[in-house]
């Protein structure tokens, strides 16, 4: 099951005489929300975390990268923050097309599905949400979670890629599961997405299993 944002303390079993950055250390993460720090530093009350991240942001121990979102260490790539810059959203669209080998073309900005319209700009990199129903976000189905971001699977990417941007022309769908594409596609409810979708298929310079 897709964990969205941290729920509650009982997710960090930790020992008392864990230091902060030692817990964000075990957490396995590397980007952090400051809803995220309240929790793992189990500090409910504002003033005090929030004089606590500034501490930490004197002493280098953590980064700011936007606004209420702060990195440790170094090692954190642009999907980490993605994923955090908007809490509710994964990975998706060109970014993962990019990544599956779906399209040939060369995007830099990072795309992602999420309930809201967003768009942002970070150290000359972009990144960009596109609105999806809360029934097409919610459902789970060709989601990966690799436990530091969420990223859409190689079918869903493609309905996906469908749903918002209906004419979009695919480069390579070589190695597509038919049977989870036709699947996925019932989940937007969306009749022309659906009959795209069967057309693609038919598609043999595209479609090969």
């Amino acid at each position: 099951m897709i964990v969205w944002y941290y729920i509650g303390e009982e997710n960090y079993p930790m020992q008392n005489n864990t230091t902060n950055i030692e817990k964000l250390a075990l957490s396995g993460k590397r980007i952090f929300t400051i809803e995220d720090l309240a929790v793992i530093w189990q500090i409910p009350e504002r003033r005090r975390l929030i004089e606590r991240i500034k501490y930490y942001l004197r002493a280098k121990r953590l980064t700011s990268i936007h606004k209420g979102v702060y990195a440790y260490g170094e090692d954190y790539t642009s999907f980490d923050i993605a994923c955090k810059l908007v809490p509710l959203s994964y990975i998706s669209l060109y970014t993962a097309c990019q990544l599956y080998g779906l399209t040939f073309q060369y995007y830099k900005t990072i795309y992602s599905i999420s309930l809201k319209s967003k768009k942002y700009k970070i150290k000359e990199q972009g990144y960009i949400y596109h609105k999806a129903k809360e029934s097409i976000f919610y459902n789970q189905s060709d989601l990966i979670q690799n436990g530091r971001y969420i990223i859409a699977g190689k079918e869903r990417t493609v309905t996906d890629c469908l749903y918002v941007f209906p004419d979009f022309a695919f480069d390579n769908l070589q190695g597509i599961d038919k049977e989870k594409l036709l699947a996925l596609s019932k989940i937007y409810s969306n009749n022309k997405l659906e009959q795209r979708v069967k057309e693609l298929i038919a598609d043999e310079d595209h479609y090969v299993k």
